[in-house]
């Protein structure tokens, strides 16, 4: 089954954390799985904080070959949105404008930089398994994920500062299909209709999206 793409981004976006699974060091040949933060870029690609101490870093270090596992919170597991997103996951570092991004993401990341033994590490998406439901379930490749039209640093804080907010909500992010916010501490994405054509065009339709709240 053909799945769109955008049904990915809507769930990865309106995601705080996952399942990482990695290559066990301490039992070779077995999954290691361990709960995570996320935060996500302009290219939709998640980005983890791991201390050096933790069991799934030293996993990392030895194979980036990870899977990602998000889930749509639901009474019944087998009927909701969810999704498999396999990947590399390497160590980077974010340049001042991805690392303001994420904070407004995942803000408890400040908290742990501060440790001074935790690293970001980027995951480079290579395949998803898309399931929405009973029935419905096919997969994304890599060549779809990097052919997504990106919204610039410069073009999304123009978005940004254009916005009146009440102050019980946040703003986290702004991309072509929709927008990240966090309200009384939820995360919420609110998709965009269709994909626009120039930035004014977004900003009107974010404007449009937030007056919905």
């Amino acid at each position: 089954m053909k799945i769109a793409i955008a049904d990915c981004l809507h769930l990865l976006h309106g995601c705080d954390d996952a399942a990482l699974a990695t290559h066990a060091q301490a039992l070779p040949g077995y999954p290691f799985v361990t709960s995570v933060p996320l935060a996500l870029d302009a290219a939709h690609c998640p980005w983890l904080l791991m201390s050096e101490l933790a069991e799934h870093c030293r996993n990392v270090r030895a194979d980036g070959r990870v899977s990602l596992l998000l889930q749509q919170p639901a009474d019944e597991v087998l009927a909701s949105a969810r999704m498999t997103l396999l990947g590399d996951l390497q160590a980077a570092t974010p340049d001042a404008a991805t690392q303001q991004r994420l904070l407004r993401y995942c803000p408890q990341f400040a908290d742990y930089l501060a440790l001074g033994d935790f690293h970001f590490f980027r995951l480079q998406p290579r395949r998803v398994r898309f399931i929405g439901g009973f029935g419905r379930m096919g997969w994304v490749e890599e060549a779809d994920w990097q052919a997504l039209p990106l919204l610039s640093d410069r073009d999304e804080a123009a978005v940004l500062a254009g916005l009146q907010l009440p102050p019980q909500l946040t703003v986290l992010g702004v991309d072509y299909s929709g927008v990240d916010v966090r309200r009384d501490g939820q995360r919420l994405r609110l998709p965009l209709p269709d994909m626009v054509a120039s930035v004014e065009a977004l900003a009107a339709a974010v404007r449009q999206q937030l007056a919905l709240l």
